[in-house]
């Protein structure tokens, strides 16, 4: 019997998915993932929370087609047509770019791949590096670069061809807050103007609350879901903001429930 088809509102579904490492199936913990299901909404800015060794970046790479679940079905939206609809930000920045390459090489690089016409490739690239504030760095290599220099390249790379999903793995934990609230800004416009969906796996509940249209927090094990919570605030948002502080203590609520 074929599978059976996504629902056209969402973007990634995965259902009764069962998940093992084998490392850990011998210690009497259980599976990490059983009978568990999951819908992220197109056009979402979705959040994934959970503590350390929670399986959030398990989830994230099988929703990127990185990792399959042994028993379910994964199923992506139908209009995603081709696989580099779907891309996956890895949390460590230099794993999302060539050191070989500069900076300005490194954006352009998927879309020359993808045969993007040069004039395309180029506006692209310039309208990227300037959104991530980079453009002073077209000519240096990854090596030569910040932390958070780095994180916005390996950012602009990931998104320059306008992937259709974007599961972004703890982009921001190595970011001081200046560079964070620029790099969140351009991920804002990016989802508006490409029409993308964005799925953000952290643990910073600031990071959440900055980003986040709905918020699942997972947690025990088999992995459950402890809490799923809507932000319906504008963006963007301040902490001042008269919303700001009830989101922030039922995202708080939802954590700690998945601790107890």
């Amino acid at each position: 019997m074929s599978a059976p088809a996504p629902s056209p509102a969402n973007a990634v579904e995965v259902e009764h998915i069962v998940f093992s490492y084998p490392t850990r199936a011998d210690n009497g913990s259980g599976p990490l993932y059983e009978d568990f299901s999951l819908a992220v909404e197109l056009g979402s800015r979705f959040v994934l929370m959970g503590p350390s060794g929670s399986g959030k970046t398990t989830l994230g790479r099988m929703m990127a087609g990185i990792m399959a679940p042994q028993a379910g079905q994964l199923r992506w939206s139908p209009q995603f047509s081709k696989r580099w609809d779907v891309v996956y930000a890895d949390q460590h920045a230099m794993n999302s770019v060539f050191p070989w390459l500069t900076v300005a090489e490194n954006i352009k690089y998927p879309m020359k791949k993808l045969e993007w016409e040069r004039a395309k490739r180029q506006e692209r690239m310039c309208y990227l590096m300037s959104l991530f504030r980079i453009g002073a760095l077209a000519d240096a290599y990854p090596a030569s670069l910040s932390g958070g220099e780095l994180q916005r390249v390996a950012l602009a790379r990931c998104l320059s061809w306008k992937p259709r999903l974007v599961i972004l793995d703890e982009p921001f934990s190595a970011l001081d807050r200046k560079v964070k609230a620029e790099i969140i800004a351009a991920l804002e416009e990016l989802a508006a103007t490409d029409g993308m969906t964005l799925l953000l796996i952290t643990h910073n509940v600031s990071d959440a609350l900055a980003l986040g249209t709905r918020c699942v927090v997972i947690g025990r094990r088999p992995v459950q879901i402890i809490s799923d919570l809507e932000f319906r605030a504008t963006f963007p948002r301040e902490a001042a903001a008269p919303d700001y502080d009830r989101m922030q203590q039922a995202l708080i609520a939802g954590i700690r429930d998945g601790l107890v």
